[in-house]
């Protein structure tokens, strides 16, 4: 049966929204439609720009994992574990996703802000990730009005590299952002900061280090 159902006024967010449903399980696209469709009656109800800022924010949560399960990870949104629901979680490949929006304004630094984000995400799962021999992803969307871009992920290697080490569940940052259309296909570049070991055990890892444009979008 067709969905009719608008998940979001931009058509082209809305149809990419609903192919990418499909990669994930029956209930986490429930939930998944739960929360765009809550940011989305949020957004209209209070017009407000950090109502806004939920709303993308739930897409774009989306895209990152969609490529993961489309390498066949299997990822489900807001999996319970241990009273506390991050965003993604993987029990068969022990991988536990979490996202962040890249946005204007902050007293930090790019890299500084992005690096304290890693570290309290770390402490808040942090028993979690150790009873149950979890690595720990974050992913950052970057707006493209934050003045920050992905040669600035590039350039800051170093210092994301030594937060790896410093952080010992964060196996990887993942950053994206859009790049250019085809069509109506939106392509996404990303570039993984990672530890060799997480390639190594996860040969299906699809985010390399120097970059990858993936479409998104139909």
């Amino acid at each position: 049966m067709t969905d009719n159902t608008v998940l979001s006024p931009n058509s082209a967010i809305d149809s990419s929204i609903k192919q990418m449903l499909p990669s994930f399980s029956d209930t986490s696209q429930r939930r998944i439609r739960k929360a765009i469709l809550d940011a989305k009656r949020a957004a209209e109800k209070h017009r407000d720009e950090n109502t806004d800022a939920e709303a993308r924010h739930a897409f774009r949560e989306l895209i990152p994992a969609y490529v993961l399960n489309q390498k066949g990870f299997t990822l489900e949104y807001h999996q319970p574990i241990h009273r506390k629901t991050p965003d993604w979680l993987d029990s068969g490949s022990r991988l536990m996703v979490e996202s962040y929006t890249y946005e204007r304004g902050g007293r930090l630094a790019f890299a500084e802000r992005v690096s304290s984000v890693a570290a309290e995400k770390c402490l808040k799962y942090k028993d979690i990730l150790v009873a149950n021999h979890l690595r720990f992803i974050l992913t950052v969307y970057i707006d493209f009005e934050s003045g920050a871009d992905l040669e600035d992920c590039l350039e800051a290697s170093e210092t994301f590299r030594s937060l790896l080490g410093d952080l010992g569940s964060l196996f990887a940052i993942v950053f994206f952002s859009e790049t250019y259309f085809i069509g109506r296909t939106q392509k996404y570049r990303f570039i993984s900061h990672h530890r060799a070991s997480l390639v190594a055990d996860l040969p299906n890892w699809p985010f390399p280090p120097d970059g990858l444009d993936i479409a998104v979008g139909t």
